[in-house]
């Protein structure tokens, strides 16, 4: 009886091992079964759990299974256009995890897939940005001669690009130190009138001016500067005239003393010496704009005016108002109102105590379409737009907050916020066609950007307003078809900083000292953003 338990217990494991297998395999087919759009959306949403999670960014092997996710793309759908966008987004990677590892060799991979943008596809619209990107990784490692190939390349293949510009400033701001010449060092000869040194420079200490001086005693004497300061001047002896008779053991070579002669200066020619690379920065078009409906309202920051046309310029979006309510909660709070409440205190923080420009789009319940509100930011040349938003949804236990950049999606739950928030300008956001329009109209700089000043908010939000409110949900960082974002032409995003339709949230959202603190959290993550990216170019 005891051998018949030992074998059926032997034959239930050999069968569960079995059917383990073949799930294994099954799940391995459906893998590869996946069409080039899921298998990239997949490699697209690791993407952003990386981005949004600082912790994962220290870890070399986090890094690599999303590169890996998108090499898979790469790998079954090498003709796909999602190929081709992976390729580019290998390259990111590649220099996120550069900038980690501060290992040589993964810029030079990112360079590698950079490269195979525009050697293996056709050109699009993220070709040029592929070759610019080579070119910094090239100014990086010191190769000047490479980036100015590279960058001319950008602006001659590509003119009606969005790099062009910048790549033929950045070709003309290089300049290649041309090659040292080799010289043969010539014997002492009998000058007349027009001397020459009897001893050339070596390669090493390249020969600026020569010089010939009379002195005293009616002799020439070679004066031979080099471009090193700390090699000393070579002065020879030269023989007198052919009248003279030299010695039987060539001229005699005597101490010179000096004549109280002044030698005119040289200036030190800016071709011939090592370029130092320094960041461009582009003058902005000054934007002369009175302030009302329709223009928004600046804020300026009671610095010099100097400092202030220097300071980074930062429309802040009060979503809704008007006739427009937004989302609603149970208790009758109504979104337009904690929109602007925050809206406000951002705009107050980071005039005040970041010192930054701000322009509002509406600074009372005013309504102001969508369309409109893209074209304030455009039209005073801003350098961020930060749209700020209350969430809702059908379902109550919904809760949390997001913040989203502009792009496709395939999530259900950010269409449906898209939806939302969009109105009645785009009605169906599940369209693809829709979808494509909104997506053709945003540069991938714009979107790279984007996606940075996204992931600092939402980091900075999330973790500043848990102190306060322990059951908030970080719902991390999301591309969506947001109209209100696909006008601007600088970054852009929208913060949705929690549900109305949520019992406690909605709750929260009603205290002016919860308010204040997510106001604080973003406008401190727009800063980090800002101080994280430098001078723009």
């Amino acid at each position: 009886m005891t051998d018949m338990r030992f074998v059926n217990s032997n034959i239930y494991k050999v069968i569960f091992v079995a059917g383990f297998l073949f799930c294994q395999a099954n799940f391995a087919v459906a893998a590869r079964a996946l069409p080039a759009s899921d298998l990239y959306f997949l490699a697209q949403k690791s993407f952003y759990q990386l981005k949004a999670a600082p912790e994962k960014q220290k870890f070399r092997h986090h890094w690599m299974k999303t590169i890996n996710m998108f090499s898979k793309v790469v790998d079954r759908y090498p003709k796909s256009s999602e190929a081709y966008r992976a390729e580019f987004t290998i390259g990111k990677l590649y220099e996120g995890l550069n900038a980690v590892s501060k290992n040589s060799k993964d810029l030079d991979r990112a360079a590698q897939h950079y490269n195979n943008i525009s050697e293996k596809y056709s050109p699009a619209n993220l070709s040029d940005d592929a070759l610019f990107r080579v070119a910094e990784i090239h100014l990086l490692k010191g190769k000047f001669a490479s980036a100015s190939t590279t960058f001319k390349k950008i602006f001659e293949k590509y003119p009606q690009g969005d790099q062009a510009k910048i790549a033929q400033q950045k070709y003309k701001s290089i300049q290649i130190a041309p090659k040292n010449k080799v010289y043969a060092k010539v014997a002492p000869v009998a000058k007349p009138k027009h001397t020459k040194p009897d001893r050339i420079a070596k390669k090493e200490s390249q020969l600026k001016r020569v010089s010939s001086i009379s002195t005293a005693d009616d002799k020439k004497k070679v004066v031979a500067e080099f471009k090193q300061k700390t090699r000393k001047a070579i002065v020879k002896k030269v023989s007198q005239p052919a009248s003279a008779k030299p010695s039987s053991k060539g001229p005699v070579k005597k101490k010179v003393v000096q004549p109280a002669i002044k030698i005119r200066k040289v200036k030190k020619s800016p071709v011939k010496e090592k370029p130092v690379q320094r960041p461009i920065r582009l003058a902005k078009k000054k934007a002369i704009i009175k302030d009302g409906f329709g223009r928004g309202y600046l804020y300026n920051p009671k610095i010099s005016k100097r400092k202030q046309n220097d300071a980074p310029l930062i429309v802040v979006d009060a979503g809704h108002g008007g006739k427009d309510h937004g989302a609603r909660s149970a208790s009758g709070i109504k979104e337009k109102d904690v929109n602007i409440k925050i809206a406000k205190h951002v705009k107050t923080i980071l005039v005040n105590r970041f010192k930054y420009r701000v322009v509002m789009t509406r600074k009372d319940d005013t309504f102001i379409p969508l369309k409109d509100r893209s074209k304030i930011s455009n039209k005073r040349n801003a350098d961020l737009f930060v749209s700020i938003h209350a969430n809702a949804a059908k379902r109550k236990s919904a809760h949390g907050i997001e913040t989203y950049f502009l792009g496709t999606s395939h999530n259900e739950r950010a269409l449906e916020t898209a939806a939302r928030e969009n109105g009645e300008l785009v009605k169906s956001v599940k369209d693809n066609q829709v979808q494509q329009i909104l997506a053709s109209l945003i540069t991938t700089t714009k979107i790279n950007d984007s996606s940075r000043l996204a992931g600092r908010v939402q980091d900075n939000l999330y973790k500043s307003s848990k102190k306060k409110y322990r059951g908030l949900k970080n719902l991390g960082v999301k591309e969506g078809p947001f109209y209100v974002l696909h006008g601007a032409d600088m970054p852009s995003i929208l913060v949705e900083v929690g549900f109305l339709t949520h019992r406690k949230e909605a709750k929260m959202l009603s205290q002016p000292e919860y308010l204040y603190r997510l106001a604080s959290s973003i406008a401190e993550g727009i800063h980090k953003y800002l101080q994280d990216k430098g001078p723009s170019i």
